[in-house]
């Protein structure tokens, strides 16, 4: 069992280190790694953690109410509110810069600098990740047993000291785990960076895109690779402690009478959230010369004309495809992974949390340009690296909590592995399995970083990188409508994805 265990760790450990050591043994100068080290460096990883630590403070301020109010009430709103989570994971990141970019062209945020600011890189993030604390946080308040408030009001605690001595202490892991988790996605922003922020601004991770693509310097892109590495890493390591002490069980809270002020709060959330999806959508049906409602923007993208230039046909299919296959390999993987899992086994998948997808993006092209490695090949591979902690999250607790006694009768009765998995395991967690594949599915379908860094978009074009040439040379209207069907693709399969879920909490 343990040499399984070992071997399955190493296997993936080597799955995304392999790339690196090929091409840190082309391109690795120690001189290159120590030189990065000036004013200019320090400047760049000051804004990085600026951004990123502005950006988590202000989505945490922002959810806090909304997670109140969807922890003690279900109704619509609630639900509505609940929903949002579907935006850090699956709405496409073009969709994002094409509503922020509508947004900053209105005279009330022409006058605000919107566009291309600092405020613009905060709000954006704020938009992406405020959903993360919702949920966080709102599970955790569902994890506090209702009798020990009841207990606390019984010796006379007031509100304040429960809040401050009972909730908050027992929330501070849910806190911590989305805090660091949104940290994480703000460190590594690629495209809210470029799209929004503009060129006035820059990240790690975007340093490492503009070296290899301006100056082709390899060796600083990877020491700027291996430096997020460590910085992301050591956040994420952390990250982990505060989950060991996390509340498991959940109940059912009784319904409590917000003021309405929470209300309002809540609807204010919900409307901002919403306003940018739905942007992406409506601005698709208008006639950009009248202002008049039309479908001749959508009608376009099928044209044989247009796909000559902006094939969205073929990166339909390549996205579909390899979405598919990638998503499918990657909760086989996970399976057999949680099945044979130990203590080190959250380790070796928080190792791979600190990837600059960009960098890996760029490994996995020389890969294929010294072994000949199909790009299709390649890009199922960079997808699969960066999806099998998602996937980890989504079906740790279902595999881990799954009654073993079960198995252990199916044992006795003589059935072998594949025999308890289909008559077993796969009739009690396909819920879980199906939720999981429609939303990494999603996920790699909306995904830009690692396909615009290969920049294969001539070779193996997808859905993102399709939208973003478009938008790039000015076809606005048309990436817009071409933003809002991918935007209804995603849609469709979160909720899907949600059904799944629901039904397997059934």
């Amino acid at each position: 069992m343990k040499r399984k265990l070992k071997l399955l760790e190493l296997t993936y450990l080597g799955i995304w280190i392999i790339p690196f050591i090929i091409f840190a043994k082309d391109f690795f100068v120690l001189n290159d790694f120590l030189s990065i080290f000036d004013k200019d460096l320090f400047k760049l990883i000051q804004f990085t953690f600026k951004q990123s630590f502005y950006s988590t403070l202000f989505a945490f301020l922002c959810g806090i109410i909304p997670a109140i109010y969807i922890a003690y009430n279900k109704n619509l709103l609630s639900r509505f509110i609940e929903s949002t989570i579907f935006i850090p994971f699956f709405f496409p990141v073009v969709s994002t810069i094409i509503s922020f970019t509508i947004l900053g062209n209105f005279d009330f945020f022409k006058k605000i600098g919107f566009l291309y600011s600092f405020k613009g890189i905060i709000i954006a993030n704020i938009f992406y990740n405020t959903p993360i604390f919702v949920k966080y946080i709102s599970d955790g308040l569902k994890k506090i047993s209702p009798n020990i408030i009841e207990m606390s009001e019984i010796d006379g605690a007031s509100p304040i000291k429960i809040l401050t001595a009972i909730k908050l202490p027992l929330l501070l892991p849910s806190i911590l785990k989305a805090s660091f988790l949104v940290f994480s996605y703000c460190f590594t922003s690629f495209g809210v960076i470029l799209g929004i922020g503009g060129i006035g601004f820059s990240t790690i991770e975007v340093e490492i895109a503009t070296t290899l693509f301006s100056s082709f310097n390899f060796s600083k892109a990877f020491a700027l690779g291996i430096l997020q590495f460590i910085l992301l890493f050591s956040v994420n390591y952390f990250s982990e402690l505060a989950e060991t002490h996390q509340l498991q069980d959940e109940y059912k809270l009784k319904k409590e009478k917000v003021s309405i002020y929470t209300q309002i709060i809540s609807v204010l959330y919900l409307i901002f959230e919403y306003s940018i999806v739905l942007i992406s959508i409506i601005f698709a049906f208008v006639d950009k010369s009248t202002g008049k409602f039309t479908v001749k923007y959508f009608l376009k993208l099928f044209t044989r004309e247009f796909n000559d230039n902006y094939p969205i046909y073929k990166a339909f299919l390549n996205s579909s495809i390899i979405s598919g296959i990638t998503a499918l390999l990657t909760i086989i993987f996970v399976y057999f992974f949680l099945k044979k899992y130990s203590k080190s086994t959250n380790y070796v998948v928080l190792s791979s949390l600190g990837i600059s997808s960009a960098f890996l993006g760029i490994c996995l092209i020389y890969m294929n340009i010294l072994f000949n490695i199909p790009l299709f090949l390649i890009l199922i591979l960079g997808y699969f690296m960066i999806t099998v902690p998602i996937a980890y999250s989504y079906m740790y607790h279902p595999l881990r909590s799954f009654d073993k006694s079960l198995i252990e009768a199916g044992k006795l009765d003589g059935a072998n592995s594949v025999n308890i998995f289909f008559n077993i395991e796969f009739p009690l967690l396909k819920n879980i399995f199906i939720g999981t594949f429609i939303q990494i599915f999603a996920i790699i379908f909306a995904e830009f970083t690692i396909s615009y860094t290969m920049q294969i978009k001539d070779f193996l074009p997808t859905m993102s990188t399709v939208n973003y040439d478009m938008s790039s040379n000015r076809h606005f209207a048309e990436s817009t409508a071409l933003g809002a069907l991918n935007t209804f693709i995603i849609i469709s399969l979160f909720i899907l994805a949600n059904l799944k879920s629901k039904k397997e909490e059934l």
